[in-house]
């Protein structure tokens, strides 16, 4: 086994290199290394790099031609995912979404109590702005202190019944 493919990392990920599923069978396989061999081959190819993009290549098929190398492979490719709380998908790594917690009643309750007492609130707000001049009002005062006018009556909060 080629000791550079391991520690696993997801940068390193042979499956996500080959593009294939990590349970791909060993003509899957072979044809992907093969297709990355014409491309990277030093004779086909003339980067600087070709020679050792060429090395990463036949280091990963000969890491997943042998049995035991593969199942060593995986084994640690499994434990790096779990230890960081991630699930495989498509040879790549993607965070697991948050578990949602179960809801006791008590807990509704009090959050349709809480938008209850907010939308209460909002809806008894008085006018921010005179409908005469357009200057700021506040809430205690039914006559605008600019020019005077009477101001809207407060809307009543929803679900309450008029008391006058």
């Amino acid at each position: 086994m080629d000791l550079r493919l391991l520690p696993y990392s997801p940068e390193r990920d042979v499956y996500r290199l080959l593009g294939v599923e990590p349970g791909a069978d060993r003509a899957t396989i072979t044809d992907a290394c093969r297709r990355l061999s014409r491309t990277f081959h030093p004779d086909r190819n003339g980067s600087p790099r070709a020679t050792e993009e060429m090395q990463v290549v036949n280091a990963v098929r000969a890491l997943l031609a042998d049995g035991r190398a593969r199942a060593e492979y995986d084994h640690a490719r499994r434990a790096f995912q779990d230890s960081l709380r991630l699930e495989p998908a498509r040879g790549a790594a993607i965070l697991a979404p948050p578990r949602p917690r179960p809801r006791s009643a008590a807990w509704e309750t009090a959050a349709r109590a809480t938008l209850r007492a907010f939308l209460a609130a909002f809806s008894s707000r008085p006018p921010d702005r005179c409908t005469g001049c357009d200057e700021p009002t506040a809430a205690e005062h039914r006559f605008c202190a600019w020019c005077g006018q009477p101001q809207r009556p407060m809307a009543a909060p929803v679900g309450a019944a008029a008391a006058r």
